[in-house]
Parts: structure tokens; sequence; C-alpha cells
């Protein structure tokens, strides 16, 4: 079974497709955005080139809507705590972008207005409802409202981090494995494997092309070979493909596996000191880890993932595996504009799954000219 593909209509080389709409991007924001333009009843072309969802479905699946914190990465000292991670090995830095790397110093220790932090709780919420009410039809993706238990170094600092946290997390420290932890309360959890399989299913009508897009704007999408699609606007939500068209986004490489695993942990784990995520599933244990500054898709330290997970599962055979790349700005925080004809909703590093719902929503309403503008548009760049 290839896993996160959905159904796929092959364009003869010949064939010049006019559309109302093209999302840019398979990977679960697109097909957010798709989803939502085809429930108005839109004509939706979806460019993928490889199986839908296959860079996301590489995420744990546990879904943050009040805590923020994994993704304030230009907060004051996240720079050498980062530069640490890399020291012990529990990160690495195989390509920077100098443009992007001028934009993080740019941004470093400051702070989103509190229209921003508004904006995000209530992108939050709607997604968190999203999820529910998909369940609720049918949860063919083992959706469940359970605590994260995570192993940090230092509990009370930790703690403190999120207390400061604008989001107002739900926690309490209890125990796990004989150590102190953090226990979030919050979070919904997911099958991102099965979740992909089910937008897959939702589109169902949305014609997907297996081509590169080259050039996006002016009413048209390029493809690689030189045909051109028509729409009235255009959806980008490539992940960090974005960057080709001015929005500056990192590739923070991570590694998902489902496995077959010798011990069954009884929680979902955060191991924020061994660097993994470990969330049983009915059939499998979800196991993710790392957070590179690492375009390439090879699976060079997925070694590494296993031996930190090994604390929690024992022996780990692996089913599948799979690479993703968190679409990353200099502030952590996304990216949601409409340029002319061009919408772009990216950028959401971390925290892709969670935001995916109200990122698609608000995309397609971009898209129809329903809605100008957001608080978190590139011009907080300039």
């Amino acid at each position: 079974m290839c896993w996160g593909r959905g159904p796929t209509i092959y364009i003869p080389e010949n064939y010049l497709d006019v559309s109302t709409f093209v999302v840019v991007g398979g990977g679960v924001v697109g097909l957010f955005a798709a989803y939502y333009l085809k429930r108005e009843g839109a004509d939706v072309t979806l460019l993928e080139m490889g199986g839908l969802a296959h860079s996301s479905r590489a995420a744990a699946g546990v879904l943050e809507f009040t805590k923020f914190e994994l993704n304030r990465i230009n907060v004051r000292g996240y720079a050498q705590r980062y530069l640490g991670m890399v020291r012990r090995g529990k990160a690495a830095v195989r390509s920077l972008d100098l443009a992007w790397l001028v934009l993080y110093l740019k941004m470093y220790g400051r702070e989103p207005g509190e229209e921003t932090w508004s904006f995000l709780k209530e992108m939050a919420q709607f997604s968190r409802r999203e999820y529910l009410r998909l369940a609720e039809e049918q949860n063919d993706f083992e959706l469940r409202e359970e605590p994260v238990y995570e192993v940090v170094d230092d509990v009370e600092k930790e703690a403190e981090a999120l207390r400061r946290d604008p989001l107002g997390p739900r926690f309490e420290i209890g125990e796990i494995d004989g150590a102190r932890a953090i226990v979030y309360l919050d979070p919904l959890i997911i099958s991102t494997d099965l979740a992909a399989e089910r937008l897959a299913r939702e589109i169902s009508g949305v014609k997907v092309v297996n081509k590169r897009a080259v050039k996006v704007g002016d009413g048209a999408v390029e493809l690689e070979g030189g045909k051109v699609l028509r729409a009235d606007a255009v959806v980008v939500a490539g992940g960090w493909w974005s960057r080709r068209f001015g929005v500056p986004v990192a590739p923070l490489k991570g590694y998902g596996v489902r496995a077959k695993t010798e011990k069954r942990p009884g929680r979902t784990v955060a191991d924020f000191v061994g660097g993994v995520f470990v969330v049983p599933f009915s059939r499998w244990v979800k196991i993710t880890g790392r957070f590179d500054l690492d375009p390439h898709p090879d699976a060079k330290y997925l070694p590494n993932v296993l031996e930190a997970a090994a604390r929690w599962v024992g022996k780990a055979d692996v089913v599948d595996a799979s690479v993703g790349f968190r679409p990353c700005t200099p502030d952590g925080l996304p990216v949601l504009e409409r340029r002319g004809d061009v919408v772009f909703a990216t950028g959401t590093c971390r925290l892709g799954w969670t935001y995916a719902p109200a990122m698609g929503r608000i995309a397609a309403d971009l898209a129809l000219g329903r809605r100008r503008d957001t608080p978190i548009t590139t011009r907080r760049f300039s």
C-alpha cells in the first residue's frame, strides 16, 4: 500500500486545463485549502509531485492548540539552546540560507502584538473544532483527547516558560518513568498517516496533477514542461518551496516512523531530552524526531531517532519511514497573505497539523475574495 496517496488524474501532455483555482502543494495545508474550496463548489486543481501529504505525515500527530512554545524559535535564548542541541548531536545544520539568517537575527527577541496572538487563538480554536467535527463524522484517523507527558531537562524552568505562553496552556507537573515531567493537558492526538488518507478521500473530485510549478502569477501557473493552468486565484501552500516567491521559510527537517515495537508505551511521550515523540496507535507506534536545518531528502539521522526512542519502546521494527520539512519563518509564525491573484499559506513550522484546518480555510477565503488581509503577512519582515 502507498500511504498518503489519493486519487490521481493523469493529464495528457497536450492538455491545457482551465481551472478556477489552483492549489500548489499537496501537504496538509494544501489539502485543507483544496478541501474548503471544493466545499464552496469551486473547480480546483491540486499540484503535487509526490504522494498527497507524503511529507506532512512524518509528523507525530500531537496537536497543541493552546501552546505555541515549540514554534517560538526567535525568543531570547533559543539560538544558544539550538546550538547546544547541535553540539550534543540532537540537531544538525547541513545547509543555511544566509538571507533567512539575516532576517532571523532581525526578528530575534521580537514579540508579536496582541492582534497576532488573538488571531492565532482563533485559528487554533477553529482547527480544534474542525478535527472534532471530522472525527464525529467518522473517526478513521484515531483522534483522541489525552495528556502528553513531556520529559525536559528542567521541569521548573519549562513550567515557567509555559506560564508565559500567550496561548495559556493548561498543564501540571507529574511523573513518568520515575522522573518528574510536564503533563500538557489540552492536546488532541491523531494519526497523521490515517488523517492524510482521510483528506485524500475528502477531496475526491479535485484534479490532482503530478507536475511541478515553475512560475505563478498573472492568473496562471506555468508547469514544468511549458504547459499552463489558468486560474482566478492560486494558493501556494508548498511548504518551504514557497521561498521561491520571497516567503522567508527554512526547511527544519524531521523524521517520522511507524513501527512495531518491543514495548508498547501506555502514554504519549514528548521526550525533549532524547529528542523524540513516541505516540501509540492501534496498529503501530509513531516515532518522530530531529529538528535539522537540512534540505536533503536522505535519512541520514534516522538511526539516531530510533536509538533515542529505545528508552520508551525497546527494539523497533520499522514498518515505514518518511521525511518531513517543517517550513519555519524567522519568527516561527505562519504566513497568510494575498498578493494580487496569489495567496500564500505556509510557515507553520512545528505546528503544521495543529493549524492546518484554519490555514486552509483562511487561504480559501483569501482566494475567494471573502477576506482581504490577515495579521500574519510577510510585511512584518520589512
